[in-house]
């Protein structure tokens, strides 16, 4: 109702994950499934706050993603991930975490950190105005693919050296 989230797995083999859901949204107890006392909710509740995995990046619904971003606040829908792994963008793209919300129309991109792995902290927007984005795939030649859900069409985005390369972070 409020929050986005995305997890992180990382080795899908060594345990279960438990993300809280529907029980917990964001870091937090949802509210509404607390208030229904319903007893899957409330035995994780009693297992206390290490029952849970946290998400690994959150955004409340009245939050902008990016400060000064154009997607716009009110509604949201985490709706696709990719990972880039290399081709014709730039270097500084390598380890991108692209994700996409289909509510905001948005694009956003998480680049890696010095841990290798996607840093929150350095996430930029990537494509706003991106209609209905959902489901992102890296292509065979490299290039960001999302389809348009209400618009019936499968879009490309593609790097062109003449585009100015991704913010520094």
């Amino acid at each position: 109702d409020t929050w986005e989230e995305i997890g992180r797995i990382v080795d899908p083999r060594a345990r279960a994950w438990n993300f809280g859901w529907p029980c917990y949204e964001g870091i937090a107890r949802q509210p509404g499934y607390e208030a229904t006392s319903l007893a899957l909710c409330q035995s994780l509740y009693a297992l206390g706050a290490g029952a849970v995995e946290a998400p690994f990046f959150t955004y409340a619904h009245t939050a902008q993603v990016v400060p000064g971003d154009a997607c716009g606040t009110g509604t949201s829908a985490v709706s696709g991930l990719a990972f880039y792994a290399g081709g014709p963008y730039p270097p500084p793209y390598d380890g991108t975490l692209f994700f996409a919300d289909y509510s905001r129309n948005c694009i956003w991109a998480m680049p890696r950190g010095t841990n290798g792995i996607p840093d929150p902290a350095r996430r930029f927007t990537f494509a706003s105005g991106a209609p209905d984005p959902v489901d992102l795939q890296i292509g065979p030649g490299g290039d960001l693919f999302y389809v348009d859900f209400n618009g019936g069409a499968v879009r490309r985005i593609t790097y062109f050296p003449r585009n100015r390369p991704p913010p520094a972070h």
